[in-house]
């Protein structure tokens, strides 16, 4: 991204909050349709948290990704302008908002847009979701695939196959085996996924493990 594309993101919102999505807000379909957020996001990296299968949805009887404070670890996400509205809440309900410092954000973005991008988030509140809990994924509480590919083909969409296998390796606690539910969607808020998208994520889900 460009500086003067960086400010014409910048001024396409006037919300004081942003958000870092590192799980399925990554992805455009699925937070369009299910939380209304429809601004673009900018890739970050975030020092400070990592990011693991540790979220238990008693509700949704699945395990999810969740972020924990790591002074040593780091994760990527989607920077995200937000109302944080009621249904965002309801998305993230097993999450409690912390704020963080733009100072521990990195992009790869060239140091002139990069400078200017903190300059304008020194008067911006930027958020993570924090687990509340850590329970680690079981057989009551799987990982579905459904969720694996819409935090994935999120990835992929937004940063290719580099944001994918950085995600893959950042992510503590892959369960042995995931549901396979892709014929039929048991995460709620799944993204649209097409079947190259699907085979490309095995795929890499592979080599990873």
């Amino acid at each position: 991204m460009t500086l003067s594309q960086l400010q014409q993101w910048f001024g396409s919102f006037d919300h004081q909050h942003l958000i870092l999505g590192y799980g399925s807000l990554i992805n455009a379909d699925s937070r369009r349709r299910f939380s209304d957020m429809t601004h673009n996001g900018l890739l970050v990296h975030v020092s400070g948290f990592a990011r693991g299968w540790i979220t238990r949805s008693l509700q949704e009887q699945q395990t999810y990704v969740g972020a924990w404070p790591d002074a040593n670890a780091s994760l990527n996400a989607l920077m995200l302008p937000t109302a944080l509205s009621p249904s965002l809440a309801r998305r993230e309900k097993d999450y409690t908002f912390v704020q963080v410092s733009a100072q521990a954000l990195t992009t790869e973005l060239d140091s002139h847009a990069n400078n200017w991008l903190h300059e304008q988030l020194a008067s911006k509140k930027i958020w993570i979701c924090q687990s509340l809990y850590q329970q680690h994924a079981d057989a009551e509480y799987p990982v579905s695939q459904s969720y694996v590919d819409t935090c994935l083909a999120g990835c992929l969409e937004r940063g290719g196959e580099a944001s994918a296998r950085e995600f893959i390796h950042t992510t503590a606690y892959w369960p042995s085996t995931l549901k396979d539910d892709r014929r039929q969607p048991v995460y709620p808020r799944p993204g649209r996924v097409s079947r190259a998208q699907q085979q490309q994520i095995t795929k890499l889900l592979n080599q990873a493990h």
